[in-house]
């Protein structure tokens, strides 16, 4: 069975490494290549979610740290100058960065990738997939 190329490069130990262990495994190194580029691609929603929950503690102590000082400048008024006006803006300005970035980074229910690597792994005649 004629092995198609892989596509993308690899440091000369890290092929290596994968060339043993397909040799050991009696696979072809490009199979193996798929099978650890496929479990990475699942392990992301995982990453995401873990990423998530620690902008969601960083969200979450933004807000503690601007309640405090909303109450401190409360409670002494003749302090309420313009540089405790500037952290609170300060602030509140980090805390919509840390809601857009969490907004961005929210994992999106997809197919995308299964049904590529399903149309390519049904194909007759195995080709590279195109990037």
């Amino acid at each position: 069975m004629r092995e198609s190329a892989v596509m993308f490069r690899l440091p000369g130990h890290v092929l290596a490494n994968v060339e043993t262990l397909a040799s050991r495994l009696n696979l072809s190194v490009n199979l193996i290549a798929k099978l650890i580029v496929i479990r990475e691609i699942m392990n992301i929603p995982a990453m995401l979610e873990e990423h998530d929950k620690q902008l969601a503690n960083m969200h979450q102590f933004l807000r503690e740290m601007a309640f405090h000082n909303d109450d401190f400048l409360n409670e002494n008024e003749e302090r309420r100058d313009e540089a405790a006006e500037a952290v609170m803006a300060k602030l509140k300005e980090v805390m919509h960065a840390i809601d857009s970035i969490r907004d961005a980074a929210f994992v999106r229910p997809s197919t995308y990738i299964a049904d590529l690597i399903r149309q390519h792994d049904e194909r007759p005649v195995q080709e590279s997939l195109g990037v």
